[in-house]
């Protein structure tokens, strides 16, 4: 009690020194309380309700001295109806931030808490020799009686927190939430060790307020002054100057993105007094001094470059306006250039495409023109004429063709390119059949010839009826006085695939060459195919002991279409050109 009084009277003392201001001096609260009770024994967390009361003293608009008192009861906690009530006493510091109608504080307060709990239970009186008193009862032994345990303690108690105070008028305000972390140490019952009990208290009421400042009577107007008209219809004390004007003005310019070279006019968007003054700067740096500026790209870098103008003029207040310029760098223009088929045959075509968008700064763009690597353009074509391959080379050759085009637009150009592969098809190679064999001094064609060019050859002629056929006649030295015995052998070898009546198959006699070696092997080696010597007739049967029997034969090649004619038949002649129509089909 000797240190509340101490603290009360230092409140009163630091009170006395402060100036006075609209705060008060002495707050009364009278609230309902909720308490959140952790117990930190084997009794469960419980709530408890009740009321509170503050006294507060302030010593400045900031700083106040608390005495809290307050109590909370639960008369039934975990349902054994434990009948417990608490009542706590706090004293301590407040802190308040006081703006216009709210009052947000802050305070720490320690004390005490004084708890009693009591539990109805019921009894047998045991026997005894001597009677038993209560007040106003006699205990008869064997009667039920019932009785109420008690326990009290007073342990310390420790708030911190803070609430809101919302002011109605001068003398009232409401707290909607007082919230304080409400600590106490209260012995276990039990175990006897003291115990802190953390807990949560809640606070609402209404604040009572006392004493501050009143307000003070407002002064006595003072005599109206002599009083002036301005352009603006507002009027003023006699003697002082009227307000400025306000020029509310902006720059216009045709085009604020400029390309290398152009120039644009710059100007005020609003009219100004005709005494006006202009500073017009670019890039914050003084430029000119006059009504417009000439804004060109000339000399400068491409960049966006701030252009502003101060005006002056008497009776206005000084007028500011910017924009920002902006010199384009010239970039040339794009495209792309596509070839369709990319991938052709030497001897068809690709069409090119090609799309081109104009640039930056730069004009209109021109047509577009292509050009190529090897080859030829045509228009829109691209010719695969004049692409040279390896003529040596009778596999498929492929050769990749750069195509470009270029367009102007009158500054610069740009251009685009591409590829086209040329392929040249592999050359087939002519399919060797077994040599014909004739007998000594004849050129007629046996059986056995018969069926090489019929069945054989036939196949394949009817397989690729575009192909060609090769046959190149030989003599043996023997032979070689009978002057074309070699090409008259060849000959009738064409007319049994040729004449196209009897036996004889009717291809056609221009795919057929007609070529004669002589008596030389024409780098051609021998290649044989008996049918046996005794199913021949007679004159036609040939002896394979005979050594010279390997030059009297006719070479048989089938050239598939696109294919490449053997060297021995190089120097063939078509078989219509040699009038092998006339000889009929041979028997």
């Amino acid at each position: 009690m000797k240190t509340t009084l101490s603290v009360l009277a230092l409140a009163m003392l630091t009170s006395s020194f402060v100036s006075a201001d609209d705060h008060p001096r002495v707050e009364t609260f009278f609230g309902y309380t909720y308490t959140r009770m952790n117990s930190a024994s084997n009794v469960p967390a419980f709530s408890a309700n009740g009321g509170s009361g503050q006294f507060t003293i302030n010593a400045n608009k900031w700083l106040g001295f608390v005495t809290d008192i307050g109590a909370v009861h639960n008369g039934n906690i975990s349902d054994v109806h434990l009948d417990t009530t608490m009542v706590n006493f706090l004293f301590g510091p407040r802190f308040s931030i006081r703006r216009s109608r709210v009052n947000l504080y802050f305070n720490i307060l320690f004390g005490g808490m004084r708890a009693g709990t009591s539990i109805g239970t019921s009894a047998v009186v045991v026997p005894v020799q001597l009677p038993v008193y209560t007040p106003g009862t006699v205990l008869v032994p064997g009667e039920a009686v019932t009785l109420r345990a008690v326990a009290e303690q007073t342990g310390f108690a420790m708030a911190t927190g803070g609430g809101l105070d919302i002011k109605i008028n001068r003398h009232l305000s409401f707290r909607p939430i007082g919230l304080d972390y409400f600590m106490s140490r209260l012995q276990n019952l039990r175990s006897l060790n003291d115990n802190n009990q953390h807990n949560l208290r809640y606070t609402m009421g209404f604040n009572f307020t006392f004493g501050g400042e009143s307000p003070s009577a407002p002064p006595p107007p003072a005599p109206a002054p002599a009083m002036q008209t301005c352009w603006d219809g507002s009027s003023i004390p006699a003697g002082q100057e009227c307000p400025k004007r306000t020029m509310t003005i902006g720059l216009t310019a045709n085009n604020t993105d400029i390309c290398p070279g152009a120039s644009v006019k710059i100007v005020p968007s609003a009219a100004v007094p005709d005494n006006a003054a202009y500073q017009w700067t670019i890039n914050d740096k003084p430029i000119s001094a006059g009504p417009a500026l000439e804004f060109g790209a000339t000399g400068r870098e491409p960049g966006s470059y701030k252009v502003a103008v101060t005006i002056q003029a008497p009776e206005y207040n000084d007028a500011s306006a910017a924009t920002t310029m902006t010199v384009r760098a010239y970039a040339p223009p794009t495209g792309t250039v596509q070839a369709s088929p990319p991938e052709i045959w030497a001897g068809q075509t690709a069409t090119i495409a090609a799309n081109f968008t104009p640039g930056q700064c730069g004009g209109a763009l021109e047509a577009p023109v292509i050009t190529s690597s090897e080859g030829s353009i045509n228009g829109t074509q691209f010719e695969t004429t004049g692409i040279q391959f390896d003529p040596a080379n009778n596999a498929e050759q492929r050769k990749t063709v750069t195509i470009m085009a270029k367009v102007s637009d009158g500054t610069g150009s740009g251009s685009a390119e591409t590829t086209v592969v040329v392929k040249k098809a592999a050359l087939l190679a002519a399919r060797r059949l077994p040599d014909i064999i004739f007998p000594g001094a004849s050129a007629r064609v046996n059986n056995c010839g018969k069926r090489v060019l019929l069945e054989e050859l036939k196949t394949a002629m009817e397989a690729d009826p575009s192909g060609k056929v090769v046959l190149v006649g030989h003599v043996s030295e023997k032979e070689a006085s009978k002057a074309g015995l070699d090409q008259k052998r060849a000959m009738n070898a064409a007319a049994v695939i040729s004449a196209g009546q009897g036996v004889c198959h009717n291809f056609p006699a221009g795919q057929i060459l007609i070529g004669a070696a002589g008596s030389t092997d024409n780098g051609v080696d021998y290649q044989s195919h008996f049918c046996g010597t005794t199913n021949e007739a007679p004159g036609s049967r040939i002896r394979e002991s005979e050594s010279d029997a390997k030059y009297r034969r006719v070479e048989v090649w089938f050239v598939p279409a696109g294919g490449v004619l053997p060297n021995s038949g190089k120097e063939g002649k078509p078989a219509d050109s040699l009038s092998v129509s006339a000889l009929g089909c041979p028997k």
